[in-house]
């Protein structure tokens, strides 16, 4: 009989503690991951804030830094002239051509700003104006603004997009995707841009100008500040400063002496308004800023030139040649101060309210269309396809009629039979295309068959005759002398008053068919 023992016992294996040991570890890691947490969190804020500041690092004034560029250049000219150095025969043979311009005698130019390059959004230009140079007839600067978020639903070369994302976006395709040299991909997208913003508006783009403008401050301290008459209050408690915390800023209306610091905030604000008030804002300061300019006599003043000069050598690129740059200053020389005509294309189209403004072509269409994105369009007739008409029409009235502008006419519009609700509707399009309705009423004369645009008599004949014509060939409406039964309380320098035989059109179809 056998038996069977086992040779060796074997010891009972120790099961490893796993679960004493991961509640171990979060015990010990939990503040850790509360420390995380909080840190996750106060960077987010941060993010946030910073995403402000670069917004609004990116929104400067572009003709301010444009103009100043010119001016220096343009006296430094002067001061060669005042000591001989120069002749103005040198200088032609430098220049070797005159100026660019179109069939008109006009230079057209589109000025462009973009931020710093130390935020996220380096290269988006965030302001986007065309300035139309008339150094002839009228003398005058027209300049019309284009807010950055006005989306192009197709380009010839730059696909879909928000207008301050074309230049940054066509620059990088054509670096990385065609190995294009830098500089040499940077002054395409320019040129590119400037074609593609002047075959919607129909419009001969002879160069484009873009500034970079860290030294805006600088420059404004140089000439010792500006003075504004600040058209209303300003209250920005969440002005940025530098350092991701907030600046507040504000500034009442009035008169007011603004140092480089203040101006940039001035500028830039959009607390209390929206873009299209900035733009306004932007357009006074250059007003002022040549002015000031002007009234310092820089030309006398060899060592503020060279303080510009230092201040701004880096700061600007564009497609004109040096050639053309100081050929166009023959040009800057001729232009009247108070020859400056500014627009700013908006969405206060009275389209769903009575508010209009000049301007007023653009609207906003529903974000869900636009993966979100805030965008705005042309306002178009009919309502689709969307088209440049409207702007086109403007185009053509603000940059080749700028003469009616120049004279600031005040206007009435009165009903005297037409149907209720069309002189309104009148007055709207007119404001609209840059002529703001001072009256509007019912005539006090009886109902007219016919209506009739008139002046008053006390305005210059000559005058008097070119208003009559213009006003008379937009509306489609026959010139004639003043009714004498109408009062001079309901009257003004131009009067239009439409009777039965009125039919309200858009302006759009006798602006474009002539």
């Amino acid at each position: 009989m056998f038996t069977i023992r086992k040779i060796e016992d074997k010891k009972p294996r120790k099961i490893f503690p796993w679960k004493k040991l991961a509640i171990g570890i979060l015990e010990f890691g939990r503040p850790i991951f509360n420390l995380y947490g909080d840190w996750k969190k106060r960077r987010q804020e941060e993010k946030i804030k910073e995403k402000r500041v670069h917004m609004l690092k990116r929104t400067l004034l572009i003709l301010i830094s444009v103009f100043v560029v010119l001016l220096i250049i343009g006296t430094m000219l002067q001061v060669f002239f005042s000591v001989r150095i120069l002749s103005f025969q040198q200088i032609a043979s430098v220049t070797g051509t005159p100026p660019p311009i179109d069939e008109n005698g006009y230079t057209n130019l589109i000025l462009m700003g973009q931020g710093d390059g130390d935020h996220d959004g380096k290269d988006l230009t965030d302001t986007i104006i065309v300035a139309s140079i008339d150094p002839n007839e009228t003398k005058s600067v027209v300049m019309l603004s284009f807010p950055r978020d006005l989306y192009f639903l197709h380009t010839e070369k730059m696909g879909a997009g928000k207008l301050n994302t074309f230049y940054r976006d066509y620059k990088g395709y054509l670096k990385y995707m065609k190995g294009m040299d830098p500089d040499v991909a940077s002054k395409e997208a320019l040129k590119e841009l400037g074609e593609e913003l002047g075959r919607n508006l129909g419009l001969q783009i002879h160069g484009v100008i873009k500034v970079d403008f860290i030294a805006f401050t600088q420059s404004v301290d140089a000439i010792g500040g500006v003075d504004l008459d600040v058209p209303y209050d300003i209250i920005d408690n969440e002005y940025p400063d530098e350092n991701f915390g907030y600046d507040p800023f504000e500034i009442y209306k009035g008169m007011n002496h603004l140092d480089g610091t203040t101006a940039l905030k001035y500028a830039r604000s959009r607390s209390t308004t929206s873009d299209f008030g900035r733009s306004a804002r932007q357009q006074q300061l250059i007003k002022e800023m040549a002015k000031k300019a002007k009234e310092e006599e820089i030309y006398k003043k060899p060592g503020m030139i060279l303080e510009f000069l230092n201040i701004y050598k880096d700061n600007v690129e564009t497609t004109l040649t040096t050639r053309e740059l100081v050929g166009l200053l023959t040009f800057a020389t001729e232009i009247e101060a108070n020859n400056v005509v500014t627009m700013q294309l908006n969405d206060r189209n009275a389209l769903y309210d009575s508010f209009i403004e000049p301007g007023g072509f653009l609207y906003a269409p529903p974000r869900h269309l636009f993966d979100g994105a805030a965008v705005l369009l042309p306002v178009s007739i009919p309502e689709f396809p969307v088209t440049w008409k409207q702007i086109s029409a403007l185009k053509k009235l603000l940059f080749d009629e700028r003469a009616m502008y120049l004279k600031k006419p005040v206007i009435a519009v009165l009903n005297s039979g037409a149907p209720a609700g069309h002189a309104r509707k009148l007055a709207t399009e007119l404001t609209r295309y840059g002529f703001p309705v001072d009256m509007m009423d019912n005539a006090s004369i009886p109902k007219q068959e016919t209506s009739f645009v008139s002046v008053k008599s006390s305005a210059e004949e000559e005058v008097s005759d070119d208003l009559a014509k213009f006003f008379a060939s937009i509306t489609g409406i026959e010139a004639k002398k003043m009714h004498s039964g109408l009062r001079d309380d309901e009257t003004r320098e131009l009067t239009i008053v439409i009777g039965k035989d009125y039919k309200y059109e858009p302006l759009q179809s006798s602006i474009l068919s002539e």
